[in-house]
C-alpha cells in the first residue's frame, strides 16, 4: 500500500461509490487503439468490464466495484491494465 492509502499507484481511489480511475495519454491514435484492444482482452479474461471514455490520444478508465468494497480482483484488473503500457513491458 502506498502512502496515499491507494494500493495501485497512479490510480485515483474513491470509496463512495467504490471505484478506481486513471487517465492514460498516448502519442498517436494507433497507440490509443492498441491500448483499448488490450483493455478489452484483459477485461474479458477477468469478466470485469471497466467504464471507458476516450479520444484520439487518451483513454479514461474507471473500474467500478459494483457497490462492494474494492477487493483484490479490482486491484488485479488495474495492474493488468497498467501492464499494457509500453514502458511496463
Amino acid at each position: 500500500m502506498h502512502e496515499d492509502g491507494n494500493p495501485v499507484p497512479h490510480w485515483q481511489r474513491q470509496d463512495l461509490p467504490p471505484m478506481l480511475s486513471r487517465r492514460f495519454e498516448f502519442a498517436t491514435y494507433a497507440d490509443t487503439r492498441r491500448f483499448l484492444d488490450g483493455v478489452a482482452k484483459v477485461a474479458e479474461e477477468a469478466n470485469h468490464y471497466p467504464n471507458l471514455s476516450f479520444g484520439k490520444t487518451y483513454v479514461s478508465v474507471t473500474i467500478d466495484a459494483d457497490g462492494k468494497k474494492l477487493g483484490p480482483e479490482t486491484m488485479a484488473l488495474a495492474q493488468k491494465i497498467d501492464a499494457l503500457l509500453p514502458e511496463a513491458g
